[in-house]
């Protein structure tokens, strides 16, 4: 858990340059013509994420959460980050249940389908963790 806590919040770093190189003056020679409001979302959910996974990690351990549950917490979070890095990739904040777009419907899915999994996994160690 601990390491994937690092894995998301190194991802967090690397979407904060990307933002800041989509944030750049159209015609600047850092200049990368993407929207940076999507990349900025990629870039709260990881930090967000790996600071929520690296207080997870510390109760892990005391908590006597299953395999399972932890192959829970990481799948969930692929399929969040997966999912904004696509949005971000395509312009998309992936906050709209309908849109003009045929991929708008499937990103918001999936997009909160993965928070959800991460909530219920987190909720998962947390009531293990509490109940010892």
């Amino acid at each position: 858990m601990l390491r994937l806590a690092v894995i998301v919040l190194c991802t967090a770093a690397g979407a904060g340059v990307w933002e800041v190189l989509a944030s750049q003056a159209p015609g600047s020679l850092l200049s990368i013509g993407m929207l940076p409001g999507p990349i900025e979302m990629l870039r709260d959910t990881a930090l967000i994420l790996g600071l929520l996974l690296f207080g997870a990690s510390l109760l892990v351990r005391d908590s006597g959460a299953t395999r399972g549950v932890v192959i829970g917490v990481h799948v969930a979070v692929a399929v969040t980050l997966l999912a904004a890095v696509y949005g971000a990739f395509t312009g998309m904040h992936g906050v709209q249940a309908r849109d003009l777009r045929p991929d708008a419907t499937p990103l918001f899915i999936v997009k909160y389908m993965g928070r959800l999994g991460v909530l219920a996994s987190l909720l998962a160690i947390a009531r293990r963790a509490l109940a010892r």
